[in-house]
C-alpha cells in the first residue's frame, strides 16, 4: 500500500543504508511537503504496517542535446527542454531489503505511474528522471540503467556528485 508521508502517524522506525535519506524522511520531507517542494510517498507492508521504502517527487524539465533529441524521435521539436517528474529521494528500508528482493525497481514503477496520472489530467510528462546519487552508491548508475535510464549529456562532468538520468515515459508506453 502506497501512502503520502501526511497520511503516516510516524515515520521513525525506518531506516536504511544511507544516513542523509533516512534523515530526510524522519526530519525534512513532511516540511518539504508544507512548503509544496515536494511530495514524498511511502510504501508500506500491509501486514506489519512497516515503511518498506519512499520517495520522494518532484516537477521537473530535462534538458536534450541534439543527439538526444534524435534518439528520443523529438528531433523536429523546436525546444531542447522537456517537461519530467523527478525521483528526488528513493530509499528501501535495509531491514526488508533482503527479503523484498526489488522494491526499488517497484518504486520506479509506482513513479512511473504518477506520471500517468499527470498526463491522464491534462499536464505533459514526457520523462521520469533522477539525479542518482554515485557518492553513496557507486553502482547505483547500474540499477537506474536496469530501469530503463539513460545519462543526461548535457547534464553530466566528472565533478558532479550524482549522475544525472532520464527515463523516456512515453516510448515506454507504446513499446
Amino acid at each position: 500500500m502506497v501512502l503520502p508521508i501526511n497520511e503516516m502517524e510516524s515515520v521513525s522506525h525506518f531506516s536504511c543504508e544511507y544516513l542523509e535519506y533516512e534523515v530526510f524522511l524522519k526530519e525534512e520531507a513532511q516540511n518539504y511537503e508544507d512548503l509544496n517542494i515536494s511530495r514524498t510517498h511511502v510504501l508500506i507492508d500491509s501486514q506489519t504496517k512497516n515503511i518498506l521504502a519512499y520517495m520522494s517527487l518532484v516537477a521537473d524539465s530535462v534538458r536534450l542535446s541534439r543527439s538526444e533529441k534524435e534518439l528520443e524521435e523529438l528531433g523536429l521539436i523546436p525546444f531542447s527542454t522537456f517537461p519530467a517528474m523527478k525521483i528526488g529521494k528513493l530509499a528501501v528500508n535495509s531491514e526488508v531489503k533482503k527479503d523484498y528482493f526489488g522494491i526499488g525497481s517497484l518504486m520506479i514503477k509506482l513513479a512511473r505511474g504518477f506520471t500517468s496520472n499527470l498526463n491522464d489530467n491534462g499536464i505533459a510528462c514526457r520523462f521520469l528522471t533522477i539525479d542518482a546519487d554515485i557518492e553513496n552508491d557507486p553502482n547505483v548508475v547500474d540499477f537506474y540503467t536496469k530501469n530503463g535510464f539513460a545519462p543526461n549529456e548535457s547534464l553530466n562532468n566528472k565533478n558532479r556528485l550524482t549522475v544525472s538520468m532520464r527515463k523516456d515515459i512515453f516510448l515506454d508506453e507504446a513499446a
